[in-house]
């Protein structure tokens, strides 16, 4: 972080702010100190460092609501529809008493939900309750769902009418104890739910709890496999809330409206969601799957300042967006995969001059971000790791490197997970002994500790007694004109690639030979040879699924397609 350039290997141990665990506080730190100091004392009790990290997340986002009950909590991009903090704190107030009543406290809530308004009732419900939920992919299959269900073991779902049909069909597979159904995009069932339960805002309290204990479970899975279940904390989700904001000064409102694209299984909705109930950002969401047509939409109707993109999704928007259409940003950042140079020089011509375009990086299990680059960090470089983070980079010994070196990057710290739900063997495997997370990712950091993306660890093989990255060959197969998306994997006769072409596009195997031929070494090359796919598998968080993927460039490879 600015001004504590210290070797990897050392941390700074002076803490001004009591998320800081490296370095000065940021402005955004500062003032979320200043939002605590108004919890604790509204409960009469004197603030300092100690006792601002007992405060949870609950309480935190009750109060911050509470303090604005005019402000514009969210637009309904959809619809048009807005929704005021007011409006909101007595929804989820009134369902989080019914839930109570029930008898849900200790036991699980699962959302399969869409980006609407009712959705964020039923979250904030679940968060006011004290009760732990789980957010699930909304772009779910019943056999994944049954998977997921019979993993968490809801007592509850709140779901939107169009799950109906896969729901119960995960349901039965799953041969559980039938949970207590609510669909939540239909007014009535929560009405009915509710009954004559207060939506009383000056009323409520809400529960007491331990800023360890888990605030809701995320799906995680890499890039391959079935979902792990992430537990997100309230002290690690706090930890987060400010590092969004680095950028800015002015507090509250650092930019005028945040528009969240990714659905409520993604870290960077609930931690944008929640950052800007703290920072008074009003959110711009919609239940509308996103294509380029939906998000142009939304781009030109309620000029967003604020936004995240895939890079995915970035690589089919910017080489058809407008300049004008892109007018309103500050601030863009890229964030779920690698970015390549090519994706990011295209969106620079199209941005404004004055916005900020961020080749972030984070994970689920660091609760969001790991790093985020500066205003002066050049491009391609994702900057440094946040100061609320201890790091190192480390040789395949698990020796820490110094300055100007690669490695694998550890993380550690209180916005770094402590367990995977009902899975101790995946949390041991991805974590060392005494606490470090393990990203499986390769870093350079160079002499101001600024940190580049270089290989994803895990992905790599060997051809001819050489190390292939296919993230490598997939970069290059992307330079490719035509080229959409790409994936490569290991073959008896070499690496291969599925791709698939973008619309319209006459690209051939020749020419994507050709490219790679001229750019990489011989055991880069695609001597297993090139299948055109029209899509590939993704997994719950949107990457692709490497497995899946794997398996079918094997098959076409059997069948004589590549």
């Amino acid at each position: 972080m600015p001004d504590s350039h210290f070797p990897v290997r050392y941390y700074c141990k002076v803490k001004m702010s009591h998320t800081v665990v490296r370095g000065k506080p940021t402005a955004s730190q500062l003032y979320l100190d200043g939002v605590l100091d108004e919890v604790l004392l509204e409960k009469g009790i004197k603030p300092d460092n100690a006792q601002r990290a007992t405060v949870t997340l609950s309480q935190l986002m009750f109060h911050c609501l509470k303090r604005n009950l005019d402000a514009t909590f969210l637009t309904n991009g959809a619809t048009g529809e807005i929704i005021t903090n007011e409006q909101l704190l007595r929804h989820a107030v009134s369902l989080a008493r019914a839930l109570i009543a029930d008898g849900a406290i200790g036991k699980r809530v699962m959302l399969l939900m869409r980006n609407h308004h009712r959705m964020t009732y039923v979250y904030f419900a679940a968060m006011f309750s004290g009760i732990e939920f789980f957010c699930a992919d909304p772009n779910t299959t019943a056999y994944e769902l049954t998977n997921v269900l019979k993993l968490i073991e809801p007592s509850y779902i709140f779901y939107d009418r169009q799950y109906d049909t896969i729901l119960h069909e995960a349901l039965k597979n799953a041969n559980l104890k039938k949970p207590s159904l609510f669909i939540a995009d239909e007014p009535q069932h929560l009405i009915t739910f509710i009954g004559d339960n207060s939506g009383d805002i000056e009323s409520y309290r809400v529960p007491n709890a331990s800023p360890a204990d888990t605030v809701m479970l995320l799906p995680t899975s890499g890039s391959t496999g079935l979902p792990k279940a992430a537990a997100l904390s309230h002290v690690g989700m706090i930890a987060q809330l400010p590092t969004i904001w680095n950028y800015h000064t002015k507090f509250p409102t650092p930019t005028n409206l945040a528009m969240i694209l990714t659905s409520i299984q993604w870290a960077t909705f609930t931690m944008t969601l929640t950052t800007c109930v703290v920072y008074h950002v009003p959110v711009l969401i919609s239940p509308r799957i996103n294509t380029v047509e939906s998000v142009t939409t939304l781009l030109e109707t309620y000029r967003p300042t604020w936004t995240f993109l895939t890079p995915a999704f970035a690589s089919s928007l910017a080489p058809v967006i407008r300049p004008d259409q892109l007018k309103s940003l500050e601030i863009l950042i890229l964030l779920g995969a690698p970015a390549s140079p090519k994706l990011i020089n295209l969106l620079q011509e199209k941005l404004p001059k004055t916005a900020q375009l961020c080749n972030g990086y984070g994970c689920t299990e660091a609760q969001g971000f790991i790093a985020l680059p500066d205003k002066d960090t050049p491009t391609g470089v994702n900057g440094w790791v946040i100061n609320c983070l201890h790091y190192k980079i480390v040789d395949e010994n698990g020796k820490t490197l110094g300055p100007n070196q690669s490695g694998e990057l550890y993380v550690k710290g209180t916005c770094i997970i402590e367990k995977y739900h009902k899975n101790d063997s995946c949390y041991k495997e991805s974590f060392t002994s005494d606490g470090w997370y393990k990203t499986g990712d390769r870093f350079y950091v160079d002499e101001n500790e600024r940190i580049t993306f270089v290989v994803r660890i895990k992905f790599s093989f060997k051809f001819q007694g050489c190390q292939v990255s296919p993230e490598e060959v997939e970069g290059v197969i992307f330079s490719v004109p035509g080229v959409l998306e790409s994936l490569v994997c290991a073959t008896d006769n070499g690496p291969a690639a599925a791709v698939v072409k973008r619309p319209d596009a006459k690209v051939t195997k020749e020419q994507i030979h050709k490219i790679v031929n001229g750019l990489l070494s011989d055991h880069k090359r695609l001597h297993g040879g090139i299948v055109f796919v029209p899509s590939l598998p993704h997994t719950h968080t949107g990457k692709v699924d490497r497995r899946e993927g794997s398996k079918l460039i094997l098959e076409a490879v059997s069948n004589g397609q590549c």
